[in-house]
């Protein structure tokens, strides 16, 4: 089963890389095109459809956690019928009481921030659709139309955004209108390979609802405190603060969650699938070993970003921001290493899944939420955006203690601390070159790559060096790259 992971995380990197360098992209592009102020609204926006789309998440953990039940039962239909109904209900509750808020509020948020929110509400419905329809995907293992259908949308939203912004002279609100025409073109398509024709004809079972709501909504409960615990801090810092500091804050933030977010989830969905099939068919002990396995290659991978992110932060801010977010650079070790601890999480948080357990994932995630919540009423005030950098990682190693406590009560898998070992010290390795070697010239594109491939491959060196990849893993990646390339030379 780890070579089915190795598989389907390689091919789940498009859908994960891809977006996150139209995100780092799109920071130059709207950071000069844009002030921090209205860059701050959009960002608002933005976390408003996030928190709208976590609410409907539950469907998309429903079918993750359920598909494999259903496939063995040979009932997929009545799963799907199901959740596309649920979908309409859920969609329509949620529209109504946004826009009642919103309609409320409408002195509160000042006219460009209030027109933004409508266009959101609609992105919102759309987005909602195509994050049901992907879990349907990622749940069969239907990977190369999963990957196919988000990288799709990260491009086409940025092309359309640019597009609407510089030939037809839309303001911020271009950037939301290109994601909606991305989703809608795509919608007929990712219908048809997650669904296919709606299944008529199925019964309501009121039995299964309420086992999917009893599985999905505590880890909704706790995704809305993980909302409060990554984002919530702009709306403080709008609050407190103003657009002009969010906007500041986001641009580095964004940079930096980029980085390691999209790999930290790249593990989680290319494991989560496959690791509720081992536990539904192979039980208890090929489980543990399963986390174990994905823990170290977590390690391998995450912490020398972590690290390379930290050391360089300074050249890839100035570099990809305008002037007037430079100083915001500050804040990129303490995002990424929270980040790092977040996707570190996800692993205890699988004995827990298993067991349906949802209810200690989400008193965890809201307990930390809470933290960071208090945390940033109490420093945000006075120190700015600096407090809630570094309320984020206090927060998030509050949830990774948490998150260990509760699930020891039902799986207790061995966490390889040798290979942490070794992977710090070659990370330190990596660093220290990096750091030293980043004064000496002046910053461009070519210097700064340069020292990214550097890295690595010192990096590459060293963990080879010191013993943490063995034999067959560097035969398992030379094979993988000598396929990658016979297949590139096929196209040539």
């Amino acid at each position: 089963m780890i070579n089915k992971f190795i598989k389907d995380f390689m091919k789940y990197i498009p859908s994960q890389i891809v977006p996150g360098l139209v995100g780092m992209i799109a920071i130059p592009i709207v950071t000069r095109l844009f002030s921090p102020s209205d860059y701050g609204n959009y960002v608002l926006v933005l976390s408003t459809i996030s928190v709208l789309t976590i609410i409907m998440g539950w469907l998309s953990m429903a079918v993750l956690r359920f598909y494999s039940v259903f496939e063995i039962e040979e009932r997929l239909k009545v799963l799907s019928s199901l959740v596309v109904k649920w979908f309409f209900v859920s969609i329509t509750i949620l529209v109504f009481v946004f826009l009642s808020i919103i309609f409320l509020a409408k002195a509160k948020l000042g006219v460009q921030l209030y027109r933004l929110m409508l266009i959101g509400v609609v992105v919102f419905v759309f987005s909602a659709l195509f994050q049901v329809l992907s879990s349907f995907l990622q749940a069969k293992r239907a990977v190369k139309f999963y990957s196919g259908f988000t990288v799709w949308k990260s491009i086409s939203k940025l092309t359309f955004g640019i597009l609407l912004i510089v030939a037809f002279g839309y303001g911020v609100e271009g950037l939301l209108w290109g994601e909606f025409f991305g989703i809608v073109i795509a919608l007929p398509l990712i219908w048809k390979y997650a669904i296919g024709r709606f299944p008529r004809g199925t019964p309501f079972s009121l039995d299964l609802t309420k086992e999917m709501a009893k599985y999905s909504f505590p880890l909704v409960m706790g995704n809305l405190a993980a909302w409060i615990l990554s984002l919530s801090d702009r709306f403080i810092l709008e609050f407190f603060r103003g657009s002009q500091e969010v906007g500041i804050y986001s641009a580095s933030y964004t940079v930096s969650e980029k980085s390691i977010l999209l790999v930290a989830s790249l593990f989680m969905i290319a494991s989560n699938p496959i690791s509720m099939k081992i536990w539904e068919r192979e039980g208890e002990i090929k489980s543990k070993e399963f986390i174990t396995k994905v823990t170290r290659y977590y390690l391998i991978v995450c912490l020398p970003l972590v690290v390379g992110m930290s050391v360089l932060s300074r050249s890839i801010i100035e570099f990809f921001t305008a002037p007037e977010y430079h100083q915001a650079f500050r804040i990129v070790p303490f995002i990424t290493l929270g980040i790092f601890f977040l996707g570190l999480q996800h692993r205890f948080q699988a004995g827990l899944l298993f067991y349906k357990r949802t209810k200690f994932i989400m008193m965890s995630i809201f307990i930390s939420g809470l933290l960071n919540f208090c945390l940033n009423l109490l420093l945000v005030p006075k120190y700015g955006y600096m407090a809630a950098a570094m309320t984020t990682i206090v927060s998030y190693i509050a949830l990774l203690i948490l998150m260990i406590f509760f699930s020891r009560g039902f799986l207790v898998w061995e966490f390889p601390f040798k290979s942490l070992l070794r992977v710090t010290i070659c990370s330190g390795i990596m660093g220290f070159v990096i750091y030293y070697l980043n004064g000496l010239l002046e910053l461009s594109l070519l210097f700064l790559i340069a020292l990214v491939v550097l890295g690595m491959m010192i990096y590459a060196l060293s963990i080879c060096f010191i013993g943490e990849i063995n034999n067959e893993e560097k035969d398992f990646l030379i094979k993988k790259i000598r396929d990658l390339l016979k297949r590139n030379n096929g196209y040539a």
